[in-house]
């Protein structure tokens, strides 16, 4: 029987060696829980007031989308201001055009009746003398 105060011996020792490293895993878990409870507190801290920030920022962003919205009109009615004002101006342009080719059509008829003219005066003269 002198082998159950060893055996004894050596459950007591296995028990002190793992109640040993029970409390020291039991320490790191509390440590590690503190940490992350302060963690947790500052992430919450940090959080809180972005989460306002975002809210506001897509409030502002409806209100501008809102605004960009509203003035859509106008800006198809500008486009088609601008674009009524391009046919405008090309049918300026083609008029004008018709008016010089008029006036200069006008000028060489003009040049060739007058050198027609002078070319009658001196044959009549020509012949009077």
């Amino acid at each position: 029987m002198e082998f159950v105060p060893f055996l004894w011996g050596v459950i007591a020792a296995t028990f002190v060696v793992v109640v040993v490293f029970l409390v020291r895993a039991l320490v790191e878990i509390r440590k590690t829980m503190v940490t992350a409870r302060e963690f947790l507190t500052q992430l919450n801290a940090q959080l809180v007031p972005a989460l306002r920030e975002t809210q506001e920022v897509l409030a502002d962003l409806k209100v501008t989308t809102a605004g960009v919205a509203s003035r859509v009109e106008d800006v198809e009615s500008a486009m088609a201001a601008i674009g009524d004002t391009g046919r405008n101006i090309s049918r300026i342009n083609r008029a004008v055009g018709e008016v010089a080719d008029f006036l200069f059509r006008v000028s060489l008829l003009s040049t060739g009746v007058k050198a027609a003219g002078r070319y009658v005066v001196d044959k009549i003269s020509r012949r009077r003398r």
